[in-house]
């Protein structure tokens, strides 16, 4: 059997396949799941992986060298790399059209299946047990922090708008670097952060993760594939796949678990909630009228100087 030990071009899988009859039965099950997790491994740790194979963190840290990889940072740093030229924009775009062809109502047709069958898999993929458990973290904190960087950031507005408009203290938070530091110091134990972090845990996820925990902030997570790797570090985890054959996020699914808690915390809070509706009708009555007479007035001013 050809060795794959020192062969760079060679995947993960490839090596499993091949170093297979060569591990002992422990050493097999962390390879295979390493093998079909990929995108949770490159970001996990050895306990983690212990702990989610059954096995011990010696058990993986030996697995790994069978495989013909120096360590578990250099295995992770092969996948992150893999990950993010797999995940680029031009990639996802280019196996987009590559599956869709170029006819407009093919492509229609073709992504509207595809949101579809997103959502149905969100059906079952969405634990309802954790649902609710985010629903309860939502309903009973101080102010609701939306965490969401790229399009998504947008996703966390319009969310943030929603909570708004239900009467509850809300932020939406789409910075990076410094400034995302600057939106965490306001953060204490009354409050929630929702994150939506579906592919690799950032810096600023990490942070905020860390930061959360000392403050005692409950998080409630929104991902594809990092539940596994961040479960015992949040109050809730609401996965959901959010893209098939790594082309095109769809923002489809996420918003719509985002509407799902939104719906839900009105029922929970009916009358808080329709009295917060009120008040907003209330308030842009007035708006309007304010704007109706500064338009009369300022007609009446433009009136005048031309008499």
């Amino acid at each position: 059997m050809a060795s794959t030990t020192g062969r760079a071009a060679a995947t993960l899988s490839e090596r499993v396949a091949a170093r297979r009859p060569l591990l002992s039965p422990a050493e097999q099950a962390v390879a295979q799941f390493m093998a079909d997790n990929p995108q949770e491994v490159a970001f996990a740790s050895a306990e983690q992986l212990g702990r989610f194979t059954g096995t011990s963190d010696a058990t993986v840290i030996r697995t790994v060298k069978s495989l013909g990889y120096p360590g578990l940072p250099s295995l992770k740093r092969a996948l992150q790399d893999s990950l993010r030229d797999r995940l680029s924009p031009a990639g996802r775009l280019n196996r987009s059209l590559a599956a869709v062809g170029d006819d407009p109502k093919q492509i229609f047709d073709a992504v509207v299946s595809e949101q579809i069958d997103l959502l149905e898999s969100a059906r079952q993929s969405v634990n309802p047990a954790e649902f609710v458990k985010a629903v309860m973290a939502i309903r009973d904190a101080e102010t609701v922090m939306t965490c969401a960087v790229g399009i998504l950031g947008q996703v966390a507005e319009y969310f943030t708008t929603k909570m708004l408009r239900q009467g509850r203290r809300a932020q939406a938070v789409q910075a990076s670097g410094f400034l995302f530091a600057d939106a965490l110091v306001p953060l204490t134990g009354r409050d929630v952060v929702i994150l939506v972090s579906h592919h690799h845990v950032t810096p600023e996820d990490e942070v905020l993760l860390g930061h959360a925990e000392r403050v005692g902030a409950p998080v409630v997570l929104i991902t594809d594939t990092l539940g596994a790797v961040l479960a015992d570090r949040v109050a809730a985890v609401l996965t959901a796949e959010v893209n098939r054959d790594n082309r095109l996020s769809s923002v489809t699914v996420t918003v719509t678990i985002l509407e799902a808690l939104s719906l839900a915390l009105a029922a929970e809070q009916r009358e808080e909630v329709s009295t917060a509706m009120e008040r907003l009708a209330t308030v842009r009555q007035r708006l309007s009228e304010a704007i109706a007479e500064e338009v009369v007035t300022t007609r009446r001013r433009r009136a005048r100087r031309r008499e």
